[in-house]
């Protein structure tokens, strides 16, 4: 849902199989307020959106807002959470 207003493209692979592809999103600016957590790389950032300090049960849907934040940082160790030692949680 979140990427219903960017644009796709078709894109045909060596193959001759045509794919839409979305546009690429903006990356967004950094929160004003926001929590530090230790991420300690067994966790999914939905099982740390669902948590009862975080976003409450059954706000997994909102882990693209912890992604988002820390998308700069999850890029640069290859979107593996176990090397990051903090994730910014937005408030």
């Amino acid at each position: 849902m979140r990427y219903l207003n960017s644009e796709t493209h078709s894109f045909t692979d060596a193959n001759g199989i045509t794919v839409s592809v979305y546009e690429q999103l903006p990356v967004p600016a950094l929160a004003a307020s926001f929590l530090l957590v230790e991420c300690d790389g067994k966790s999914s950032l939905e099982e740390i959106a669902s948590r009862d300090d975080m976003y409450g049960t059954g706000a997994e849907g909102s882990s693209y807002k912890i992604f988002d934040e820390n998308v700069r940082e999850l890029a640069e160790v290859g979107y593996d959470l176990a090397k990051l030692r903090t994730l910014r949680i937005p408030v």
